[in-house]
């Protein structure tokens, strides 16, 4: 009889446990509490020392970083400064560093990606050139498999099945794929796959194209140049994924909206269209898009007319810029609303979480759209912190039995203000 009412008493608080986020979400906003004993006397200057990082112009490259929650709390941390991954345990005391730079198997030759964990034991990475590393829970490397492609996503799923969106070069185009990957075999299964010319009527593109220098030598401008007009960046469209408790499959589109739900063989268990209202693409925005347009493209030519004074080769320049720029002009080549999402996170309930695409920039409140794992909506909501600046981003916003654990920035700290947190979160 002891035993019968322990497991009721364990079963009634595991379903009081298991609505506390739904509710939570239905109050309309929830305030995010930083645990103050969490990561308690640790020295970040020493820990993150790339603070001040800059790179190709992007003043918080030093926060660009990537966690992973492993199933007993402990975190694993890349930074895209370091050819390695730290390790912290479950109260975010740092623990260790491995993993290094360098051409053997075990080694990154690019900074990796911490992705996730697969079958609760491997941690694994990516990186860009197309291979992920797989370590044990202790750092020692197991295995590595190589794509032919870049991933730009990843989440593991059910019996070693790791799904993959990835970007192929093809001729003239590139192939959005979502692909299904055998950590055992290294077999791959492709489940989607969309090609879009690099040439589109989302893009800017321009020709490479040889050209004499100004020392009379001949130089080759190897690569397409691409120039996205705001709000219409490849990026904002591409599908996010995410996985379920029970390892199936998440696909969210942010064009259409549309959310699928899959088995680790690809097939369709369930899809739903959430109520959510894009923004209008309006005329200030395709206003806008021309004059940024412009901008970018007056300081290519600035540029280009300090290396050469090839007559030909600006006036191929010139020639293709104003193609580009009548493309621009047009209305026809625009969409009618911005995208309908621009993340989508499931959390330790299994609830979906779709975060509305916004102009809103450096805001602490996000709009969030909650549904159940049917596809039921269980309200509209959003995140606050009074401390730190939230970055929604699944790849250091992270759901971890009722907790979030983040990277962010400390509000108004001078110097270094990169942190590991834990955040408990109530009804503000």
């Amino acid at each position: 009889m002891r035993r019968v009412l322990f497991i009721a008493t364990l079963f009634v608080s595991a379903t009081i446990w298991s609505q506390q986020l739904s509710s939570l979400y239905k109050s309309g906003e929830i305030k995010l509490i930083p645990d103050a004993e969490y990561a308690k006397n640790t020295d970040w200057n020493k820990l993150f020392t790339d603070y001040k990082k800059i790179n190709w112009g992007e003043k918080i490259f030093g926060i660009n970083k990537q966690i992973v929650i492993a199933p007993d709390g402990s975190i694993f941390m890349s930074l895209h400064t370091h050819h390695s991954i730290s390790k912290f345990d479950k109260n975010g005391k740092f623990l260790k560093e491995f993993g290094q730079k360098g051409k053997k198997a075990s080694d990154f030759k690019f900074t990796p990606n911490v992705e996730d964990i697969l079958e609760g034991k491997y941690l694994y990475t990516s990186s860009a050139d197309g291979r992920l590393h797989f370590f044990d829970l202790n750092g020692n490397w197991i295995k590595t498999l190589e794509l032919k492609y870049m991933p730009l996503g990843t989440v593991p799923l059910s019996n070693g099945i790791i799904a993959i969106l990835g970007y192929a070069s093809a001729k003239n185009s590139y192939n959005r794929i979502i692909s299904l990957l055998n950590f055992n075999d290294g077999k791959e299964k492709i489940i989607a796959s969309e090609f879009e010319a690099y040439e589109s009527d989302k893009n800017i593109c321009i020709h490479p194209y040889n050209f004499t220098d100004k020392d009379g030598k001949v130089q080759k401008k190897g690569e397409i140049i691409n120039i996205s007009s705001p709000y219409m960046s490849l990026g904002f469209y591409k599908p996010r994924l995410a996985t379920t408790a029970n390892k199936n499959l998440v696909v969210a589109y942010p064009e259409s909206g549309k959310v699928e739900i899959l088995d680790n063989t690809g097939k369709i268990i369930r899809q739903f269209n959430p109520d959510i209202k894009p923004e209008a693409f309006t005329k200030e925005d395709k206003e806008k898009s021309y004059e940024k347009s412009v901008s970018v493209l007056k300081k290519l030519e600035t540029e280009y007319k300090s290396k050469t004074t090839d007559k030909a080769y600006l006036d191929d320049f010139n020639a293709q810029c104003k193609q580009q720029l009548e493309k621009i002009r047009n209305p026809a080549n625009y969409p009618t609303n911005l995208p309908y999402f621009s993340e989508m996170i499931v959390d330790s309930e299994n609830n979906i979480l779709l975060f509305r695409f916004t102009r809103e920039q450096g805001s602490n409140k996000f709009d969030v759209y909650t549904y159940d794992s049917q596809g039921t909506k269980i309200a509209t909501s959003s995140f606050v912190s009074d401390k730190y600046d939230l970055k929604i981003n699944p790849s250091v916003f992270k759901f971890y039995k009722g907790s979030i654990y983040s990277v962010v920035k400390l509000k108004g700290a001078s110097g270094n203000s990169i942190r590991l947190v834990k955040f408990d979160l109530k009804k503000n």
